[in-house]
């Protein structure tokens, strides 16, 4: 016998939530809360679907569940009485998480080796590895030499001596290209859709590329092939 608190179907997450604290920064570095972030940006859960999911033990999840709650990352939609026992639903506050441009300067506290730069870093590159990695494991990526181009990995690092003009251009016509195919409908055509991810960064360093030329191009060929009967330019 169940009973429930909440009828009507619940919000769906907002779509961007501000980290503003570095607690809660450190809270999303750890993979497996980032794991449990992800599967809840669906349909409401409760930590034994999550349990089913994620083969992972229960008293483990109640644990990283309860502290996604209370930094406001998750939301209870639905409490339920099952046989006498609350049972909670919980979905993701969120579809997307960004960071105050503040916190990337503060220095923890708590260990002067650590800050709120590297605290961002491991949220957002790990995740990257993990997902990428997930990918390749479900088959969804084609790590093949004869991959078509739409489940190749693509990825590699760039260098370019650009003036602070040449910079801003290249973050206008970035941020242009990334927000035209965002906001992209669906074919009407019904033509089958794939979520995809890209990981995109620039910043200034001090230091010249570290592999030469011959190498990037090596790398490129590798990474992403050329179709057949095309010919691929390395960048320099």
């Amino acid at each position: 016998m169940s009973r429930s608190n909440q009828t009507g179907h619940p919000q769906p997450p907002i779509d961007v939530f501000m980290i503003t604290d570095l607690e809660t920064l450190k809270v999303v570095a750890d993979p497996l809360r980032l794991q449990i972030l992800d599967e809840l940006r669906g349909e409401p859960q409760t930590v034994k679907q999550l349990n089913e999911r994620l083969q992972i033990a229960l008293s483990k999840l109640y644990y990283h569940v309860n502290l996604l709650e209370k930094h406001r990352l998750i939301r209870i939609t639905q409490t339920r009485l099952v046989s006498g026992i609350p049972e909670k639903h919980y979905q993701a506050t969120a579809y997307k998480l960004s960071v105050d441009h503040a916190l990337l300067s503060s220095p923890l506290t708590t260990s002067p080796d650590i800050s709120g730069l590297d605290i961002f870093l491991s949220a957002v590159l790990d995740d990257t590895r993990k997902d990428i990695r997930r990918s390749a494991q479900e088959g969804l990526l084609d790590l093949s030499a004869r991959a078509p181009r739409e489940r190749q990995l693509y990825l590699g690092r760039c260098w370019a001596r650009l003036s602070p003009q040449q910079v801003q251009q290249f973050r206008t016509r970035l941020e242009a290209l990334v927000a035209e195919f965002t906001a992209l409908a669906p074919d009407p055509d019904g033509q089958q859709l794939q979520w995809y991810e890209w990981l995109t960064g620039l910043y200034p360093t001090h230091t010249e590329p570290g592999a030469t030329r011959q190498e990037v191009e090596t790398y490129q060929h590798v990474t992403h092939p050329p179709a057949a009967g095309n010919d691929t330019n390395g960048s320099s």
